[in-house]
């Protein structure tokens, strides 16, 4: 039989996964303030791969009271936001920017600012301030294609303007606004030197993607407030999940071998998306003989599929050395995250030369974490010793 799942009630904000598993092992499905949340792996899958269903957009605003205005207006020019045809030539305009080719060439980039981040700490220290965000921060631009003098600056907007995609848009709307009208000016000024002078990062390929105004600052901004967030706290979990399982600790760090697979496990242990992306029937659909009629809202509680006992054996504990069914944290159909190769590359690197570097890691205190009914979970404290 199904149930409740109370994403603003103390139990699942203190353990999520303990209030998922429950709910879970009761039934595929369980029903929340928004909508419909899906636990179980198959069901969750259905889900993404649906054409039936699209993201919320600003429907996600007006269940939170904000009908009109600028924050309105911003969220439907999002990427994630759009739909059918406008979704498709944008997704392949960034796609063609997006590259492999791209994202293979930045490796040696990737590792060097992880050996240079490891090489300032030691001792006691906090993961999250002088690891995970310094990095986070400093991929993201370098790849993009922000100035290093302007990285600290931009990544501040940047996270202001992710708090758009949380349940704290009202009380944080001027913040998130003015970081837009901030944000917007340092774009517009940096495409106009791309033009001239292009480079060969992500911002010149996308200055010759027959884009508009408009739609290149939404799309930089989308991939800067959606991906330093992700990655920060990415690694955070992935750090605290590793402290939970020591022993996995000292296999990744004596088998190099292993940071394919070490990526994929973490990411599915203590994915930075919990709770996935929320979708809204935009015709009658049944999934698992249950009709969820048009205009009705489905989480696809990612989180919570990539520890299905059915699918995967030993859900609750990270393996690195279990080679696993595909995790869906990343999702999947037409709103695949176009970050995911990027995402795997800097866990590939970092994973095992943090491991290597700080053998006998170990936690140093209190452990504090973004609340789980965010748009990304992860730790924001993680003081450690080495």
């Amino acid at each position: 039989m199904s149930g409740f799942l109370d994403l603003r009630g103390p139990a699942f904000l203190a353990d999520p996964h303990a209030v998922l598993r429950g709910l879970r092992e009761a039934d595929w499905w369980a029903e929340t303030d928004l909508g419909t949340a899906v636990l179980r792996y198959d069901e969750v899958q259905a889900v993404l791969s649906s054409w039936s269903l699209r993201t919320p957009g600003v429907d996600f605003l007006v269940a939170q009271g904000v009908t009109e205005g600028p924050l309105v207006e911003v969220m439907r020019g999002f990427l994630v936001n759009s739909d059918g045809v406008a979704h498709q030539r944008l997704r392949r305009a960034v796609g063609r920017a997006f590259s492999v080719r791209r994202v293979e060439e930045f490796r040696s980039s990737v590792g060097f600012l992880a050996d240079e981040l490891i090489d300032g700490v030691g001792g006691e220290f906090d993961f999250v301030a002088d690891f995970a965000r310094p990095f986070a921060v400093r991929a993201l631009c370098r790849f993009i294609g922000v100035p290093e003098d302007a990285e600290r600056e931009v990544s501040g907007w940047a996270a202001s303007v992710g708090l758009l995609f949380g349940f704290s848009v009202v009380e944080n709307a001027s913040r998130i606004e003015a970081a837009l009208g901030c944000l917007y000016e340092f774009i517009d000024d940096l495409v106009d030197q791309r033009r001239r002078s292009p480079g060969g990062d992500l911002l010149s390929s996308l200055v010759d993607q027959s884009l508009t105004e408009d739609e290149l600052r939404s799309l930089v901004v989308t991939l800067l407030s959606a991906g330093q967030g992700t990655v920060q706290h990415q690694l955070g979990g992935a750090v605290a999940a590793f402290l939970e399982f020591p022993e996995q600790w000292e296999v990744l760090g004596g088998d190099s071998s292993l940071a394919g697979q070490a990526a994929e496990e973490v990411v599915r242990f203590q994915p930075a998306t919990l709770l996935g992306v929320p979708r809204v029937a935009k015709e009658d659909i049944v999934v698992n003989g249950m009709l969820l009629e048009a205009g009705s809202w489905v989480l696809p509680v990612t989180g919570s599929a990539n520890r299905d006992a059915a699918v995967f054996v030993g859900a609750d504990r990270l393996d690195v050395g279990v080679a696993r069914v595909a995790h869906v944290t990343y999702g999947g159909g037409v709103h695949y995250c176009l970050g995911a190769g990027l995402a795997r590359v800097e866990l590939q690197e970092v994973l095992p030369r943090i491991a290597r570097a700080w053998p006998g890691l170990r936690g140093n205190g209190v452990v504090e974490w973004l609340p789980a009914n965010e748009a990304v979970y992860g730790p924001v404290l993680l003081p450690v010793v080495q």
